[in-house]
């Protein structure tokens, strides 16, 4: 079966289905099954949607975390772009009912470009990542937070604020930084104190990822979310972090771009599908990309080597 007839040959959407106002009548052109309706309408509400990935899917996460496990010694918690060297991690990071249903919400084909493996909980601050990962058109971006084992509420859960996706989109501008190349200082003094101050004037409820193994968790890109607190200090949480693009897209950097001066820092980001890069395109034209980020990205595609945080 070819990926026209799989996915249908409907015009690519300028904002994700599930995010536009033209959701209902997406809907019904599509006549999608109701499982994949309502994870849709899930989705659409809160900006966060639960899969189970099915019994194909549980079999691969104990290879998953044995094809990982000697990565976390002397403190290490975060593993990055494990796929290059697990071959578990790589099928549950381009696991097809993933796409199927990401395809489905956001009307264009979406691609996953980085891995992060995790032993216990990251009890990271609650962020969004559309300061780390963004795209043109907007918001063509996601998380797949994938559950390798049955995950306790004491273990430090993901956590996020239910409908914050649908929250203004903050830039480094937004937050007072005028530079055209905004630094990490500029992040952690002034993009974090406004984050955190915009979240507790939005009064959204705050809900806890608490999935079984086997199952992922997908969350919109402007979702605010981050690790909760460790009740059980000797406790697991392992997991896998799937980030994903979608085609026809420019990909970049929002920490360190000026966006309304168009000063994109670009990305050239990997496919863990193919193994190789994908090249960003606008509208089917391919973007001009400097060579010193083609010679890196080159680099890091040639030595596939994951990265022990």
């Amino acid at each position: 079966m070819s990926l026209f007839s799989l996915f249908g040959a409907g015009r690519k959407p300028a904002r994700p289905w599930f995010e536009s106002d033209q959701l209902d009548e997406h809907l019904s052109r599509s006549a999608f099954d109701p499982a994949t309706e309502t994870f849709i309408r899930d989705f659409a509400r809160d900006g966060a949607a639960a899969i189970d990935l099915g019994d194909a899917a549980r079999g691969l996460c104990d290879q998953a975390i044995a094809e990982t496990e000697g990565y976390f010694v002397d403190g290490v918690n975060r593993v990055q772009d494990a796929w290059y060297r697990s071959p578990a991690v790589r099928k549950l990071a381009a696991w097809p009912e993933v796409r199927r249903l990401l395809r489905a919400a956001y009307g264009r084909d979406p691609f996953p470009f980085q891995t992060l493996n995790f032993r216990q909980g990251s009890q990271q601050h609650l962020h969004s990542d559309t300061i780390h990962f963004h795209s043109v058109p907007e918001r063509f971006m996601c998380g797949v937070w994938i559950a390798l084992e049955d995950v306790r509420r004491e273990a430090g859960p993901l956590a996020y604020l239910k409908g914050s996706h649908r929250l203004p989109v903050l830039t480094m501008r937004d937050v007072g930084v005028n530079s055209s190349e905004p630094s990490a200082e500029d992040y952690v003094r002034s993009y974090i104190p406004r984050f955190d101050a915009a979240m507790e004037a939005a009064q959204l409820p705050l809900a806890w990822a608490v999935i079984p193994k086997g199952w992922a968790f997908v969350w919109a890109a402007n979702l605010a979310h981050g690790g909760s607190p460790i009740q059980d200090p000797g406790s697991t949480r392992r997991s896998l972090v799937v980030h994903h693009y979608f085609e026809d897209c420019l990909y970049y950097t929002p920490m360190h771009s000026d966006e309304p001066d168009g000063r994109l820092h670009m990305r050239l980001p990997s496919n863990v599908r193919t193994g190789w890069w994908r090249w960003p395109t606008r509208n089917g034209r391919p973007a001009r990309l400097s060579r010193h980020l083609i010679a890196a990205a080159w680099v890091r595609d040639r030595r596939r080597r994951p990265a022990a945080l």
